[in-house]
C-alpha cells in the first residue's frame, strides 16, 4: 500500500510523476506557490488531523483548490495534504532566510509600526530595495540585522536544535512557535543546508547507521518507534518530548529508560546524518 504521506493523488487528481500508476485519474503538473502566512497547517484532509507544517516562504505545489482547501505537496520533501488555499500565493523566488529566532515584517522602514507579521526562524523571504537598515519583501519590510542569504547555513545542526530549548511541544510542529521531535530534527539539519523526509520512520529509514562499535557523537540521531533526539555528545540528548510538552536536553540514559519503562520501547537504531 502506498504511503498516503507521499502519494501525490487524492483519486480525484495525481501529479505527472504517478503517470501509469493511477489509472483514468487526471494528470497535472501543479502550480507552485508559496506560504504567505507565518505558520501554515498541512492537514491528512479538509478539515482533518494536523500532519505538519510549513513556514512563511516555503513552497507548495497545488494540484487542486477546492472548497478553500489546496490539495498538493510541500518542496522539497514532498510531504501530501492538504493546506487552507488563502495560506498560499505566488511569490518569486526567495533570497533571504530570517536568521534569528523570529522576525517581524513592518509596514514602513520603522521598528516604531505595528509589525504587518511576525515570522518564525528560518522563513524564507523576497528581499530587495535595501535602505536605511530595512529589506523590502512583498508584505513589508524587515530589519537587516534578522535575515541572511538564502545559502547561509549553520554547518553546526546540533547548534540550531539547542536554540529550540524551551519550544513548547506540538504535535505536528515545525517552527520555532511550536515543533515535535522529527520537526526539531528536520528543522535543525535544513538550517544546515540539508534536505531530509520529515517524519520520524523517515527519517530512520533515510540516514547512515552509525558505524558499528563507534562511539555516539554530537549530530548523531537516536530513534525509538515514534520518536528521535540529536545527540549534543555522547552522552546528552536534545529532542522535543511530550513528557516534559517542551524540548529539553537530558542524558541519554535517562531518556531511554523513561521510554522503556513508561512504554516498553527501546532504542530502534542510531543513525548519523
Amino acid at each position: 500500500m502506498s504511503d498516503r504521506r507521499l502519494w501525490r493523488s487524492n483519486g480525484r487528481v495525481a501529479h505527472r510523476s504517478l503517470s501509469g500508476q493511477v489509472g483514468e485519474v487526471p494528470l497535472t503538473d501543479g502550480d507552485l506557490l508559496t506560504v504567505q502566512v507565518p505558520v501554515a497547517d498541512i492537514l491528512a484532509a479538509p478539515e482533518g488531523a494536523l500532519d505538519r507544517q510549513l513556514v512563511y516562504g516555503e513552497r507548495f505545489c497545488v494540484l487542486e483548490t477546492r472548497q478553500g482547501y489546496a490539495f498538493g505537496f510541500a518542496e522539497p520533501s514532498g510531504y501530501v495534504g492538504y493546506i487552507n488555499a488563502a495560506h498560499l500565493c505566488a511569490m518569486e523566488a526567495p533570497t533571504h532566510r530570517v536568521r534569528t529566532f523570529g522576525a517581524h515584517l513592518y509596514p514602513t522602514r520603522s521598528i516604531k509600526t505595528i509589525p504587518a507579521l511576525t515570522l518564525p526562524f528560518d522563513s524564507f523571504l523576497t528581499c530587495s530595495d535595501r535602505q536605511d537598515g530595512f529589506w523590502k519583501t512583498p508584505q513589508g519590510f524587515v530589519p537587516d540585522q534578522q535575515v541572511g542569504a538564502i545559502d547561509a547555513v549553520t554547518t553546526d545542526a546540533a547548534e540550531t536544535a539547542l536554540r529550540f530549548l524551551g519550544v513548547p511541544y506540538l504535535w505536528g510542529g515545525d517552527s520555532s512557535l511550536g515543533i515535535d521531535c522529527s520537526g526539531l530534527v528536520h528543522a535543525a539539519l535544513r538550517a544546515a543546508g540539508r534536505d531530509c523526509p520529515r517524519d520520524s520512520d523517515q527519517q530512520e529509514a533515510f540516514f547512515d547507521v552509525v558505524p558499528k562499535g563507534a562511539a555516539l557523537q554530537r549530530g548523531d540521531l537516536v530513534f525509538w518507534k515514534g520518536h528521535v533526539g540529536m545527540m549534543l555528545d555522547a552522552q546528552q540528548l536534545i529532542h522535543a518530548n511530550g513528557h516534559h510538552m517542551c524540548t529539553t536536553v537530558e542524558p541519554l540514559a535517562l531518556v531511554a529508560e523513561r521510554i522503556r519503562d513508561a512504554e516498553s520501547r527501546k532504542v530502534s537504531a542510531y543513525r548519523r546524518p
